[in-house]
């Protein structure tokens, strides 16, 4: 995301511009997107990716999830104020609508004057696009926290609801400016739209067939039986409260109950062999490849069910679909889980706790507080840190990452594991090298998930070992 103060460029995940401090959810001008012209507020990548893949989506059925969000009494709110003022308000709002949409892949279908109706799944096919639109829809919900606390200022009492639904439609022509035909099959859109218009202002609503694809992964209430016009019956609906604590299959999975593991004796010995090695201070690089549902993830869970509880630490990343542009993704997953970081703790907490946990590690570590500070989009006061170039702050946060493994390792054995690599971004990809040239005379056991047709740059190292 380019900061328009500075012009610098910034993960498109940060809340704040690594150059200038800025803050980057305000530096997008609404007059900026036209929204009669798709192309317009579409992102390059996501553009080349429609339009690459087009003549194959064409009149084909795709099953996706439908979302649509508008204002809550919309009518009230222009009764109030002038027309300019009401189109900036509802301007500005659509400006991070259409970003949280794009940043998970998903399509925006139509404009709807004081809302927004998308796509996720078609014309950007995902195996996972429910689960997509589902962390979209909690995103915008987010920033829209944040803005009505803006507006509640200026006395405007600004609200938002959000459905979705997941069903068939039929992908029609794709035009060059990126404009789509599509045929809802059924009830999908429909329905998508009367979980919004009966979904409390504030809240996010989906139904059955939503809840059922992503169950595991969020966490919901259910509202019992709704009716809805045009249908005869009343349908189930759930309230999403907020993501889950698993975002893989395997969690999934695990939470359900798990089939008996039978089998892979040599995978599982080669794995406690490297262990071993670890223990003894002869860090370990494994790969675990093959192709999806083959049992990766599964294998990296038997090894920790047979090693003795609190002999070891563990952390774990995931990489994700979505993820090739998010920057430190499968890390910042294991910092927050490192720190005990809380979703919604107030910023002063959490500066507390990394505090704290660095403190309680080694009290020589407390300089890496500014650079994790900033890997995690929390506002950095160290003016020595802030002066420093865009390149010299990247290596202080590979530094800082690296020290604090590393230490951490001392006090015991520490299993890193990372899930489907081959969906890393590059930032992590690049640290990920910097940590392996590392590696060697630590106490780190670092297992790598991922699918043949990722080729990694370490195979060449003494210490990395692989199982197919």
């Amino acid at each position: 995301m380019k900061c328009l103060k500075c012009q610098s460029d910034n993960p498109v995940e940060a809340k704040f511009c690594i150059e200038c401090g800025a803050d980057l959810r305000e530096s997008r001008p609404a007059a900026a997107i036209d929204y009669s012209q798709p192309r317009s507020y579409t992102p390059k990548h996501l553009s080349d990716k429609i339009l690459a893949a087009r003549t194959s989506l064409e009149g084909e059925r795709k099953q996706v999830t439908v979302l649509f969000a508008d204002v809550k009494g919309f009518t009230s709110i222009s009764e109030k104020l002038d027309p300019e003022d009401v189109q900036a308000l509802i301007s500005e709002c659509l400006v991070f609508f259409t970003e949280e949409i794009h940043r998970y892949e998903g399509a925006i279908a139509q404009f709807l004057g004081d809302g927004v109706m998308a796509l996720f799944g078609a014309p950007i096919a995902h195996e996972d696009a429910s689960q997509r639109a589902l962390y979209a829809a909690l995103a915008i919900r987010e920033r829209l926290r944040e803005y009505s606390e803006k507006l509640k200022v200026q006395g405007i009492d600004f609200n938002m609801r959000i459905g979705l639904n997941t069903g068939l439609v039929v992908v029609g022509r794709i035009g060059d400016d990126l404009t789509m035909e599509y045929t809802a099959m059924g009830d999908t859109v429909n329905l998508a739209s009367r979980m919004e218009s009966t979904a409390q202002p504030g809240t996010i609503q989906v139904s059955e067939n939503t809840y059922r694809l992503t169950e595991g992964y969020f966490e919901f209430k259910p509202l019992g039986e709704t009716e809805v016009k045009g249908k005869k019956e009343p349908v189930k609906s759930y309230q999403l409260l907020g993501a889950g604590r698993v975002r893989t299959r395997i969690g999934v999975s695990l939470a359900r109950g798990l089939t008996p593991f039978v089998g892979r004796q040599k995978e599982r010995g080669q794995l406690m062999d490297c262990y071993q090695l670890v223990r003894k201070g002869q860090g370990q690089v494994v790969g675990i490849v093959g192709e999806p549902g083959v049992g990766k993830s599964r294998l990296l869970l038997q090894l920790r069910s047979v090693l003795p509880p609190g002999e070891y630490s563990y952390l774990e990343g995931d990489c994700l679909h979505y993820g090739g542009s998010i920057a430190y993704l499968p890390f910042l997953d294991m910092l927050r889980v490192y720190f005990d970081f809380a979703e919604g703790e107030q910023e002063s907490l959490v500066k507390s706790k990394m505090a704290k946990r660095i403190a309680s590690v080694d009290e020589k570590l407390q300089d890496i507080q500014p650079p994790l500070q900033d890997v995690l989009s929390l506002k950095v006061q160290d003016e020595e840190y802030l002066k420093l170039e865009p390149q010299q702050r990247r290596e202080q946060v590979f530094e800082a990452i690296r020290a604090l493994l590393i230490r951490e390792s001392l006090n015991r054995p520490l299993i890193l594991a990372i899930e489907d690599l081959h969906w890393i971004d590059k930032t992590s990809e690049e640290f990920l090298t910097y940590l392996i040239d590392g590696l060697a005379n630590t106490h780190i056991l670092l297992i790598l998930l991922y699918r043949p047709e990722y080729t990694p740059g370490w195979v060449s190292k003494s210490y990395y070992s692989q199982i197919r």
